[in-house]
């Protein structure tokens, strides 16, 4: 693994926020977290990634407040020894993250947040993402984007964006937590929907650091998503 930082006491204490309060709409009924790939649950692939990750110091999981102890006993069953807290999350997502970041130690400097659905993401990017926030105060995953995208209107394509400038954002998306916090108080405030934790900081003119990670970084939502993750395990194994 790509060592970053070569002792413990030269970087800040990172506390990592996992936002698993998803209804899993579109997976027919099943929590898509505990659903299986490569014989463990979808929430204990991402859990483990951040227990042995060394730029992770503690972990949070947010979740909603009917699965709290299931949760709980499942990271207790996996050993995952980082997991400092399970906290009940909120309304919406930037709510359950802000309530996660309210449980970090104090000796928090920067907070790292994920999906727990995200379940392939690599100890070696989140340390890169977190070295990336230590320097420009924060940072996220991100992909290039492949696809030509398009800007439509009334049904009609209109022109062309030139996808060099574009990323699709992923998580982890690392942040100095007094700096995040705001973002988030100030959002929910003020009544926006933010859909990630950059979307909060942009609209305070910061400008995080984009980290281009592995490939497979695949977000969990329908079925097809656990056949095409477990495709990637195996590739990978």
């Amino acid at each position: 693994m790509l060592r970053l930082f070569r002792k413990k006491e030269e970087k800040p204490f990172v506390s990592a926020v996992i936002a698993a309060g998803g209804s899993s709409a579109r997976m027919g009924g099943e929590n898509k977290l505990l659903c299986e790939i490569g014989g463990l649950p979808v929430l204990i692939h991402t859990m483990m990634a951040f227990e042995a990750c060394p730029a992770v110091d503690e972990i949070i999981l947010v979740a909603r407040g009917d699965v709290l102890v299931e949760y709980s006993q499942l990271c207790r069953d996996f050993s995952v020894s980082k997991l400092s807290k399970v906290v009940a999350g909120g309304a919406t997502r930037a709510e359950s993250v802000y309530r996660g970041l309210s449980e970090v130690s104090e000796r928090c400097r920067f907070a790292c947040v994920h999906d727990a659905a995200r379940p392939l993401i690599l100890p070696e990017d989140i340390e890169r993402v977190c070295a990336a926030a230590f320097e420009c105060n924060a940072a996220a995953a991100a992909c290039p984007m492949t696809d030509t995208v398009k800007v439509v209107r009334d049904g009609r394509i209109e022109r062309t964006v030139d996808r060099d400038s574009l990323v699709r954002a992923q998580t982890p998306q690392c942040a100095d937590r007094q700096l995040l916090c705001a973002a988030l108080q100030d959002a929910i405030q003020a009544g926006e929907t933010v859909t990630d934790e950059c979307a909060a900081l942009e609209r305070m003119g910061v400008r995080p650091a984009a980290v281009l990670c592995s490939a497979g970084n695949i977000k969990i939502t329908t079925p097809e998503d656990l056949t095409i993750a477990q495709a990637m395990l195996e590739e990978r194994a």
